[in-house]
């Protein structure tokens, strides 16, 4: 029997570890005896989120016969309507249990009653872990406390991955903000706004991109190359560097000048390439015959976005090139969102992303492993959105203040109704 107590107070937790410290005892437990819940929560700083005393559910590790049930959950409470069609997908979702870099998480009140799930997916070459799908069915809420579960989920994967995964982070919806409020309590931080990413019930939603951090890997294994970044993106360096104090950036502006026939050269020998799925996901290729560049990235039909995007080229006209086709390609089929990870070290890049189109809205230190030289790489995340946000956004300060501080950007004044 674990039965200690974890104790929130106001003092913000930023890393993996410093979490674990309020958890000590527990975390030095038995992983079985961590599930069980068997520890006491200080309640004080949810007061406004959790109004009443709730039931403790059982947490286990989902098994593959556990799949049906998952999908099952997931169209009850999405109507049919949730964007990744894989969890939908009994065979999928089973698929994903057996995956040794796959965690699901059953929350019962008994061996036939569950009430939510909850899943996480490791991508051990970039060392990080993705944390998503945390659902409870609807007459359980207000009724499981699911804080609770999800602090008892968060402290099994950190203990059990604390020198493999130095990096955890997820995407919460802005429909309500108690998700986001739990997951910034136990340090998963708000670093950069996603606007109109999702649909859900039919409906465009924003999220925001949550991360909490190993101490090492900011102290130890960041690259020790001063970043190099354009004046537009000193905004959301300014909120990242106020709370993980990462020193002074460079600024540039560089002048990025094309060579035409160089541009007409490349276009001649663009090749583009669709792989589809079963659920009609695509990833989608462009590539320079003769050539070891690329610039690809996921097609969620159901979201009608482009995200997870990568590229690699060896001169900036062939960047100029790849965007200019992925712009055709997002007004072609009606793209609502885009988003790249772009390196913090190459400002002429930044500077054709944002000529072309793309805003900065959040700076992510160490998102990028380098295998190579063993450190981990700081990186911007520009995106763009078609539309309108809806007014029924709803966020926790801390998101407040990083759109505050991204507003400095914009053209217009997108985010009057926040009040920020």
């Amino acid at each position: 029997m674990v039965s200690q107590s974890i104790i929130l107070n106001n003092k913000s937790v930023l890393t993996i570890n410093e979490f674990l410290d309020l958890s000590l005892n527990i975390a030095n437990s038995d992983i079985q005896e961590i599930l069980n819940l068997d520890f006491q929560l200080d309640y004080t700083l949810l007061r406004g989120y959790l109004e009443s005393e709730r039931i403790c559910p059982i947490v286990q590790l989902a098994k593959p016969e556990d799949a049906e049930e998952i999908t099952q959950i997931f169209k009850e409470i999405y109507q049919g309507t949730y964007p990744f069609k894989k969890m939908e997908n009994i065979d999928s979702v089973k698929e994903m249990i057996k995956d040794e870099n796959n965690h699901w998480f059953m929350f019962r009140l008994n061996p036939n009653e569950t009430v939510g799930c909850f899943g996480t997916h490791l991508e051990p070459t970039e060392k990080r872990g993705f944390l998503y799908g945390f659902v409870i069915r609807r007459k359980y809420h207000k009724i499981i406390d699911i804080f609770k579960a999800f602090i008892g989920c968060a402290i099994f994967l950190w203990k059990t991955y604390i020198d493999k995964i130095l990096l955890w982070y997820g995407e919460m919806r802005t429909n309500e903000p108690t998700s986001q409020f739990f997951t910034s309590i136990i340090g998963l931080k708000p670093i950069a706004f996603l606007p109109n990413k999702d649909i859900f019930f039919n409906k465009v939603e924003s999220d925001v991109l949550h991360v909490i951090y190993n101490k090492n890997i900011l102290t130890e294994y960041r690259s020790k190359e001063l970043p190099k970044i354009i004046r537009q993106v000193l905004n959301s360096y300014s909120y990242t560097n106020e709370r993980y104090h990462l020193g002074l950036p460079k600024i540039e502006n560089p002048n990025i000048v094309l060579n035409q026939k160089v541009i007409d050269a490349i276009k001649k020998r663009i090749l583009k390439q669709s792989i589809k799925d079963k659920f009609e996901n695509e990833y989608i290729i462009f590539s320079i015959e003769d050539s070891k560049s690329y610039f690809k990235f996921f097609h969620n039909p159901y979201s009608k976005n482009f995200e997870k995007t990568d590229y690699k080229v060896n001169k900036i006209e062939e960047l100029y090139v790849f965007i200019n086709e992925l712009i055709k390609l997002i007004k072609n089929i009606n793209i609502n969102y885009f988003e790249c990870f772009v390196s913090a070290y190459e400002p002429t890049h930044q500077k054709l992303f944002l000529d072309s189109g793309f805003k900065p809205r959040g700076y992510v230190p160490c998102w990028k492993f380098e295998k190579e030289k063993n450190c981990f790489e700081d990186q911007i995340l520009f995106n763009f959105y078609k539309g309108d946000i809806t007014k029924e956004i709803k966020l926790i300060p801390e998101s407040k203040k990083l759109i505050r501080n991204l507003q400095l950007n914009e053209n217009k004044n997108l985010f009057d109704f926040l009040n920020v």
